[in-house]
């Protein structure tokens, strides 16, 4: 404990020398804008805080600030200047025992601070205090938990740790020790993550007022005081721990048997020091006007000097300790704070009763107004039924027409984009062949001109086949065409395929189709899709060494697959978009007969996939339900 101690008093030593020099700083600040500041909250808040600074060394002077504060809030008319100005003023009034005057300010504080939760939850806090020092437990206990539940409203820290402080306060003065220490630690737990000294002074030397243990007790104590002797000796809650230490002194002396045990100090030590503290707390008392403890200082005192065996002294504190009890905790004074309370409660159910009168006389107005609102508006709902079912009916014809306009503007885009990928390349060969037939005759021999004769027939069959597809596509396209689906032998198509590409001599194509598969689907329909697979497998093979493709036929899991893979380059699968992707009909680098595919594996019920990777190839999967 020892070190502990000695941590404390260096950590915070600096701070107790520069204290004083920073206070009058701050006040001499807040002086110069008090002085140069026009009339507004900031002047209003400066004016607040001298009243801080003053309430401990200079009662009346700090009194006339927070008058002076609350003077201007009234002519500003700025509610936030009054709730704080009203509660200032009941802080100064409590701190000096006048429970009567403090709650007076503190009520009429709450009247101003419902939309400012955390000047509420201060305002709150402090009455509850003046209860729980009244012991009137059920009224502190009242407005701690409208704190509280501001508190976990707001998710505020701070405020549930004030309220966790005051609950413990609360318990302890009913002698609920266990459940006061639970209070208390939770709110030093979050106090000490926030560093805030003086509340972990504070909660230190109320943790030793509910601890049994002498050990636990003397420990909290000194630690509480080793800090406030370091930040505020002479402040009101340091005041109070040097009471607390002094009376744990007392008890230590009286039983010899605890002092041996938990103190090194002897049993005129105990007393000589429990005398020092307790003549230090009533000088800090007397100074700052602080009546509470005072009384309590005066109460020790006269203990001190009755075991001392001097009786003469120990009177003259017993008489001074009675006659600041009964001018705090005086019949009258209970009288009058409960009239306060009473008054508001009075005042509150006299507002309730006129809002209520209000709230009757503005219902049986609404009543009228009510009625012929909805005579009205049945009038006009029926009008506006009507107009609006004409209005359905016409949007629906216009939006058919939008529909079938959109879908044409896209058959005929799509049918464009077929047209320039399957028919201009066939033509082109023709035509070029037929330019080289003109222009180069010397060029042909009968070999040559048997071969380009040969290739030219198989382009214009090609072409035929490729016009037929486009016709099959269009058609497909038109209202009510649907397909006819069939038994097929995937050999047979197949054997087509080879066919249509016999004359191509550039890529290696083969087919496997070992189990020999059947299938259900439309003829051409499937024809036209595995020549244009076939056909875009060619075009990505033009720089590929040893192309080769290979078409093959399989059945799994009562489904009937068809894939043709390419060793090609692979491409991006971003370029395979207008296979599943409707609105891509132009601008595609490569594969614009992906939308024939497309449509055309839609109408027989065909799900393509493709795995296209760099360097290795490209596969794409048709999949039949069968």
């Amino acid at each position: 404990m020892k070190k502990i101690l000695l941590y404390l008093i260096f950590s915070l030593g600096m701070h107790a020398q520069e204290t004083d020099v920073n206070n009058q700083q701050k006040i001499d600040s807040l002086l110069k804008v008090v002085a140069t500041t026009r009339i507004d909250s900031v002047k209003i808040k400066s004016l607040l805080k001298l009243e801080y600074c003053y309430r401990y060394t200079d009662f009346q002077k700090g009194l006339d600030f927070a008058e002076e504060a609350l003077r201007l809030s009234k002519k500003t008319k700025w509610k936030k200047g009054l709730a704080i100005s009203y509660n200032n003023i009941g802080n100064s009034y409590l701190d000096r025992g006048k429970h009567s005057e403090a709650i007076d300010y503190y009520l009429k504080s709450l009247d101003y601070s419902v939309k400012f939760l955390k000047n509420r939850h201060i305002t709150l806090m402090n009455i509850s205090n003046i209860y729980l020092r009244e012991k009137n437990f059920i009224l502190s206990q009242k407005y701690i938990n409208e704190s509280y539940r501001i508190a976990k409203k707001t998710s505020d820290l701070e405020t549930l740790a004030f309220c966790y402080y005051q609950m413990g306060l609360i318990a302890r003065d009913q002698d609920k020790n266990k459940q006061a220490k639970a209070f208390f630690e939770k709110s030093l737990t979050i106090f000490k993550k926030r560093n805030d000294l003086f509340q972990i002074a504070e909660l230190t030397n109320f943790l030793a007022e509910v601890t049994t243990d002498y050990k636990s007790k003397l420990d909290h104590l000194l630690e509480s005081k080793a800090i406030w002797d370091s930040i505020a000796p002479d402040y009101i809650s340091a005041v109070n721990n040097k009471i607390n230490l002094s009376t744990t002194y007392i008890e230590l002396y009286k039983n010899d048997e605890l002092g041996k045990k938990f103190s090194r100090k002897s049993k005129a030590e105990l007393l000589a020091e429990a005398e020092y503290m307790l003549k230090k707390a009533a000088q800090y008392s007397e100074e700052s006007n602080v009546q509470q403890n005072l009384m309590d200082a005066y109460g020790r005192l006269a203990e001190v000097y009755d075991l001392k065996n001097q009786p003469r002294e120990a009177h003259n504190y017993l008489v001074r300790h009675y006659s600041l009890r009964d001018s705090i905790f005086s019949q009258e004074s209970k009288n009058k704070i409960a009239r306060l309370e009473s008054q508001k409660e009075i005042a509150l159910r006299d507002k309730e009763i006129q809002l209520n009168k209000l709230t009757l006389e503005a219902k049986e107005r609404q009543k009228w107004f009510y009625i012929g609102g909805i005579l009205l508006l049945a009038t006009i709902g029926a009008l506006l039924f009507y107009q609006s079912s004409n209005r359905r009916e016409t949007n629906k014809k216009l939006q058919r027409l939008n529909t079938d306009l959109d879908q044409a503007n896209k058959t005929k885009t799509r049918f464009f984009s077929i047209l320039n990928h399957d028919l201009r390349d066939p033509v082109s060969n023709l035509v070029h062949f037929l330019h080289l037939q003109k222009e180069n005759p010397e060029l042909w021999n009968e070999e040559n001109k048997k071969r380009l004769e040969n290739k030219t027939i198989t382009g214009a069959e090609n072409l035929l086949t490729s016009m037929e597809d486009l016709l099959l596509w269009s058609k497909g396209q038109m209202e009510n065409f649907m397909p006819q689906p069939k038994k097929l032998s995937i050999a047979k198509i197949f054997e087509d395929t080879v066919k249509h590409f016999s004359s191509e001599e550039k890529a290696s194509i083969a087919f496997e189709n070992p189990s020999n598969i059947e299938l259900i689907s439309d003829e051409n329909y499937l024809k036209t899709i595995i020549r244009n697979l076939t056909g875009n497998a060619i075009k990505a093979l033009e720089k590929t060494t040893n192309p080769t493709i290979v078409w093959k036929a399989w059945k799994e899991n009562e489904k009937v697959y068809l894939s043709v893979s390419d060793n090609g380059p692979g491409i991006n699968q971003e370029q395979f978009k207008a296979l599943y992707d409707d609105k891509e009909v132009i601008g595609i680098k490569s594969g614009l007969g992906l939308h024939l595919i497309r449509d055309l594996a839609k109408a027989i019920d065909c799900e393509i996939t493709v795995d296209s990777r760099p360097s290795e190839g490209t596969t794409f999967t048709l999949r039949f339900d069968q």
